[in-house]
């Protein structure tokens, strides 16, 4: 009787199969074991999120780490964890108090969905963090490889992660050539994650750390430590791209396109100690924030034009301001002033602003709940573009 499982091929074709699953079995095994070992030597420690159980305070490292450089999250992060010590302390606060501690960190909508999940924690599981990657992906701002960093860390799961620092190890490793913007890359990648994991629960805290730090500091995009006059990365043996000579090639690189430059003017609206800030709102670029009364942004043109050329006061009529000047409000402008432009550089576009501060001889009422009149002592309490906090203070002063 024939074997109906192997029917369907030949037999060397079988062991070939076989064998393929064996070896990729056997390097996975030899990769976690190497990483580990390496890192009790080269590994980062120190840093003030290692060492936790807690999935709290792991959480809000991964969230904070994530498009933020190691060096500026470990100055924050203390401060994030003193003013939110618990779960119930950050979803109990106020949004403006979270975006003001947050304020300088950039991609702000991980602020608003720490916030929201941190409610959506204490009303859905009574303040308990979920502790399987499934339940955890259905909260606000938490992937696939936060859910696997947060189990593996806090609950010793055999979750993988895959982040860009992983997604480049992985693709070296077992040389991985295709576009990691690609759906069945980024598939096959994770089942790598998979396939490497540590048989040991109890090694996937120190497992995990490994394989961030590994990417991180030796196995980087430029400068990987196999190019390197010592050659001393452990994995250069089995590593496929150091094999084909391709370390420098894979991942794939994909061109850039250059990043479109914006123009706009904002109003520093001044009346005595207290300045008109708009809230902007939550899915705009800057979102939940406060900031400058602006025009809309517009795309920068050959022609540039010179703020002297500029009459200010029609300017307002393309802001927010528009539906609610008077006369009145315009005769209490007591002087109009020019500051430098600003520049600023987002992932994906530039912004140029010209700033215009304007004296008022008495406080314009609010007619929009997103406007608000702030005491200049009180900006740190709120949540500011930082090009715009740089620039409040340095007019404030």
């Amino acid at each position: 009787m024939q074997n109906t499982d192997s029917a369907n091929y030949p037999e060397s074709a079988l062991d070939l199969l076989l064998s393929s699953v064996s070896e990729t079995i056997g390097m996975g095994f030899r990769f976690s074991q190497a990483l580990i070992r390496w890192s009790k030597q080269y590994g980062r420690q120190g840093l003030p999120w290692q060492g936790h159980k807690d999935p709290y305070a792991i959480w809000v490292s991964e969230i904070m780490l994530q498009q933020t450089q190691v060096s500026t999250v470990m100055e924050r992060y203390p401060l994030f964890m003193r003013q939110f010590p618990t779960v119930k302390a950050l979803a109990t606060a106020d949004l403006d108090a979270v975006m003001a501690l947050w304020s300088g960190l950039g991609y702000y909508s991980r602020a608003r969905n720490l916030h929201q999940c941190a409610q959506q924690i204490m009303e859905k599981y009574s303040g308990k963090f979920p502790n399987t990657v499934q339940e955890l992906e259905t909260l606000p701002g938490i992937g696939r490889s936060t859910a696997g960093a947060i189990t593996a860390f806090a609950f010793e799961e055999r979750a993988p992660i895959l982040d860009a620092n992983v997604k480049r190890v992985i693709s070296r490793f077992f040389g991985v050539t295709g576009n990691q913007q690609n759906h069945k890359t980024v598939q096959l990648l994770w089942e790598h994650a998979i396939a490497i994991l540590p048989k040991s629960k109890s090694q996937m805290p120190l497992y995990t750390q490994a394989l961030m730090d590994f990417g991180a500091t030796w196995c980087t995009p430029k400068t990987a430590k196999c190019q390197s006059q010592d050659q001393s990365c452990p994995m250069m043996r089995e590593c496929k791209a150091y094999e084909l000579g391709q370390v420098d090639r894979i991942p794939a690189k994909t061109k850039k396109k250059q990043s479109p430059t914006f123009t706009t003017h904002i109003f520093l609206f001044r009346y005595q100690d207290e300045i008109l800030l708009e809230r902007r709102p939550p899915k705009a670029i800057w979102g939940s924030l406060y900031s400058l009364i602006e025009t809309p942004w517009e795309p920068l043109g050959e022609k540039i034009i010179h703020p002297k050329s500029i009459d200010v006061k029609d300017l307002l009529y393309q802001t927010c301001l528009a539906n609610h000047l008077s006369k009145n409000d315009m005769d209490s402008i007591a002087s109009i002033e020019e500051s430098h432009a600003i520049e600023h550089i987002f992932s994906h576009r530039r912004l140029r602003m010209q700033p215009w501060i304007i004296y008022l001889k008495r406080k314009w009422s609010c007619r929009s709940a997103a406007l608000d009149w702030i005491w200049i002592s009180q900006l740190k309490e709120y949540g500011l573009p930082q090009p715009i906090r740089v620039f409040l203070e340095s007019s404030s002063r």
